[in-house]
């Protein structure tokens, strides 16, 4: 199985990044073999997506993105919640790969056009729980969701680091094994 991991934070130092190398680790000791993305790292590249298709064909990134795309069985996302959403550089590279993920003929879905069967979605956010789902009805996993399920990928799992400001280092170590857990639990 090979896993697609996309990171979209520019902090790699923080819980964030934490987060996104456990379940690196946790996918490689199931046998996952590992393609990452840190999308900062590759900032100036990301083109926005533009209807001209021979614009976006003619880029570097996109096509590169497209061939890991569509080699990859999974993928992993990892970012902190930035105003009740991801962030713009993770909502730019979900532009761009719906240019090829999909074929849209009716109905509320798209068919499909790539074989990832899974989404395994990390986020950390400065709310708690409690304010995100019952007040907001957390507007991120909702877009991440239906983003996924238009394009295919119907099996999401969902993990939330909330009030992560207020984390302590034992917090911390709980949900690294918490993240373990998560990507033992979704094979």
């Amino acid at each position: 199985m090979k896993l697609y991991a996309i990171f979209a934070n520019d902090k790699i130092t923080g819980t964030t990044y934490k987060l996104f190398n456990k379940a690196i680790e946790s996918f490689e000791n199931q046998g996952y073999s590992i393609d990452r993305l840190n999308l900062y790292e590759r900032e100036k590249e990301i083109p926005f997506f533009k209807h001209d298709q021979k614009t976006m064909e003619n880029n570097p990134f996109y096509l590169e993105n497209q061939k890991r795309f569509l080699d990859a069985d999974a993928l992993l996302i990892v970012f902190p919640l930035y105003w009740y959403s991801v962030p713009g550089i993770l909502k730019t590279w979900l532009d761009m790969i719906n240019a090829w993920a999909y074929k849209y003929e009716q109905g509320m879905y798209a068919r499909p056009l790539h074989k990832i069967k899974k989404v395994f979605i990390i986020y950390a956010a400065m709310q708690d729980q409690q304010h995100l789902d019952k007040e907001l009805h957390n507007p991120v996993e909702h877009q991440l969701a239906e983003t996924c399920r238009f394009i295919g990928i119907n099996e999401i799992y969902t993990y939330l680091v909330d009030s992560v400001t207020k984390l302590q280092a034992t917090d911390i170590e709980k949900h690294l094994q918490n993240i373990n857990n998560f990507c033992l639990s979704c094979r």
